[in-house]
């Protein structure tokens, strides 16, 4: 007997590494700034009317992302299709707070003491891709409603990802922002129908 498979290609979502865990998002934010920075050396030298500049480096490429999510949204588009571990008590806004501020926080190795430093991975439709390291804090701002269980209704959720595998002009000319995407990645975030 054959059976005909669907996959439902998941746009937005948060990809926790250190869990091994996805979690879906409900909506774009309103703006992503995606910045790659870049400096040179410059040297004057005498009888020059310009400056000669040497390359040092490159990047880190980072994202800066602010979330506004609905505590209902998040339970209706997460839930069978998310593996998300969901404590009692807790909904998928919750378990998302926890998780990206538990990104923002090292994981010790045991036996080495070395410090792990959570790796996450973002997407946003067919634009913004990154993986990487969450830096310079994650902020949580709670608004009204209060819903059943004493909960705010909205939250918004704000972070910064920082790439941390190296890339060259070519590589980034061909795949964009999507450089780095793993397939296995993507087949975690895709639900058979």
């Amino acid at each position: 007997m054959a059976t005909n498979t669907e996959f439902n290609m998941i746009d937005n979502y948060i990809y926790l590494y250190h869990v091994e865990q996805f979690i879906v998002l409900p909506t774009f934010p309103d703006s992503i700034q995606d910045r790659v920075s870049i400096n040179f050396n410059k040297a004057t030298p005498m009888a020059r009317s310009a400056p000669i500049y040497s390359y040092s480096d490159s990047g880190p490429r980072s994202i800066q992302v602010q979330l506004d999510l609905h505590r209902d949204m998040m339970t209706q588009i997460n839930y069978g299709v998310s593996n998300a571990k969901v404590a009692v008590g807790d909904d998928y806004v919750d378990t998302l707070i926890k998780q990206i501020q538990a990104a923002a926080l090292p994981t010790y190795g045991a036996s080495s003491k070395m410090v792990d430093p959570p790796i996450v991975a973002v997407r946003f439709g067919n634009d913004v891709f990154i993986k990487g390291v969450v830096v310079d804090g994650v902020s949580v701002t709670y608004a009204l409603p209060i819903i059943e269980g004493n909960k705010y209704a909205h939250v918004s959720v704000a972070f910064t990802v920082e790439e941390i595998d190296p890339y060259d002009a070519k590589t980034v000319m061909s795949a964009g922002s999507f450089r780095g995407m793993d397939t296995t990645l993507e087949r975690n975030a895709w639900k058979v129908i």
